[in-house]
């Protein structure tokens, strides 16, 4: 497939990254001639300087000949004229990084297809959404979501309280109930392995799950998380994603929420939309506000303004008066594993969940959506199931011997089901598979979802 990036920063060199490994036929254009260089330096791809928003870089990138394009500046206009060019060229996907209120609210304003927009990416909902999937589970170390928030995958390190500690997978899912909860990876002493069902998971593991939204609470109770009827939130920021955040965390009766804001007039806005919720003027920086607020009662504090540095003191501040858990956003991933080292549980970077969310709708098509699970070299990826690949209409036990060593089916989406799959499970076409495996399988296992010949098509 041929694919033309617009935009050269954190979203679309991660986008760029992956898609190399994939063996896509990339284009990248960037304004930046320094960040041209760079990018020239560390990937091996065509690279032109120039915007989006002119036909005559367009044109030179191969508009006319690509099959996806992926605007994703930090600037709207921009990546709505690539788009626009891109659909006069007949490219079939367009997918357009939007930022701000004025586009998430757009939709009785304005046609984005008739404009080229096939799929719009809102920056500031999949950051609130990559929060709440902290919030909802706390005091796990990764999160993600697949099929629109229906399976989840989450980390936590195991302690000798886990009801799962000193217990295999095989004696938790007979405890609990089938088809509950696969236990996808576990890392011990640095070292990341995919379990299988005799595997003692031991206090000091780390251990990766995926199950059904429908069976969080049993996964909670498993972890010894129970769900506590009410839990203090503090938030603090004057961005757009702060407001997101408040108005979803107030349509949610279990948490008591206090917004921190240090604008005067973005609190002032922040009041009139979110009724329910106690909104302050107030800066995140001040300990003796946050003794005020009795922070140290806090199961969550949050920090979502613009400024990485106010997030990462105000998070920092936080968890000294003894905040219960604390997530801080920010565009500088250079230092993440300083900042986890010296008390902040959660680091979040806007612009690589943006990328992550672009795999997940691109993933659509034939590319699987992949996460990487922290510090080893371990994958879980999401395939769809092409009608002439070699998995349809196979049973998972007589291609076993096609999977490379170090993979597994860990779940099959089968329209609305999820099915935790056996060796007797058939994998049919148009299903979604989520493979746990490590990154050096991926090429192989990619073959064999695909259509054959698609490789040599590309």
């Amino acid at each position: 497939m041929r694919i033309v990036i617009v935009g050269g920063g954190i979203v679309g060199y991660s986008l760029a990254e992956y898609l190399l490994g994939e063996k896509h036929r990339l284009c990248l254009v960037e304004v930046d001639s320094h960040l041209c260089q760079s990018i020239s330096e560390k990937l091996d791809l065509q690279v032109i300087n120039g915007s989006g928003s002119s036909p005559a870089v367009m044109k030179a990138a191969g508009i006319a000949d690509a099959d996806m394009l992926l605007a994703v500046t930090p600037i709207n206009e921009v990546n709505i004229v690539a788009c626009s060019i891109a659909l006069q060229h007949n490219v079939s996907q367009r997918i357009a990084r939007l930022r701000g209120e004025e586009y998430a609210g757009a939709s009785g304003l304005i046609d984005l297809d008739k404009i080229g927009i096939t799929s719009v990416i809102h920056p500031e909902k999949v950051l609130v959404d990559q929060v709440l999937q902290y919030v909802e589970t706390p005091h796990s170390i990764q999160s993600a979501n697949f099929e629109g928030g229906k399976m989840l995958m989450r980390g936590y390190h195991v302690t000798d309280q886990m009801p799962l500690a000193g217990k295999t997978p095989r004696e938790i899912r007979q405890q609990i109930a089938p088809d509950t909860v696969l236990f996808s990876a576990l890392v011990r002493n640095g070292v990341g392995m995919i379990p299988d069902g005799d595997t003692l998971i031991q206090p000091r593991d780390t251990v990766y799950s995926l199950f059904p939204r429908e069976s969080l609470e049993r996964f909670m109770n498993l972890v010894g998380h129970e769900k506590k009827p009410s839990r203090k939130i503090i938030i603090t920021g004057d961005s757009y994603s702060t407001l997101v955040l408040a108005q979803v965390l107030e349509e949610r009766d279990e948490y008591q929420v206090t917004f921190v804001d240090p604008d005067l007039s973005h609190a002032e806005q922040a009041a009139a939309l979110v009724g329910n919720i106690e909104v302050l003027h107030g800066d995140g920086t001040d300990d003796d506000l946050l003794r005020e607020l009795n922070v140290d009662r806090a199961s969550f504090f949050i920090a979502v303004s613009d400024s990485p540095d106010y997030n990462m003191l105000s998070a920092l501040l936080a968890k000294a008066e003894g905040a219960h858990e604390v997530i801080a956003t920010t565009t500088d991933m250079r230092h993440n594993k300083l900042y986890n080292s010296i008390g902040i549980d959660h680091v979040i970077n806007p612009r690589l969940t943006t990328a992550r969310e672009i795999l997940e709708i691109i993933s659509r098509g034939h590319i699987g959506a992949v996460v990487r699970l922290s510090d080893v070299d371990i994958q879980a990826i999401r395939f769809n199931v092409d009608p002439t690949s070699d998995m349809a209409g196979a049973k998972i036990r007589k291609v076993a011997t096609k999977l490379k060593k170090g993979s597994i089916i860990g779940v099959v989406i089968r329209q609305d089901r999820m099915i935790l799959p056996h060796g007797e499970t058939v994998i049919e076409a148009g299903d979604h598979v989520i493979v746990i495996t490590h990154r050096r399988n991926i090429p192989t296992l990619s073959k064999l979802f695909k259509p054959r010949g698609l490789f040599k098509r590309s």
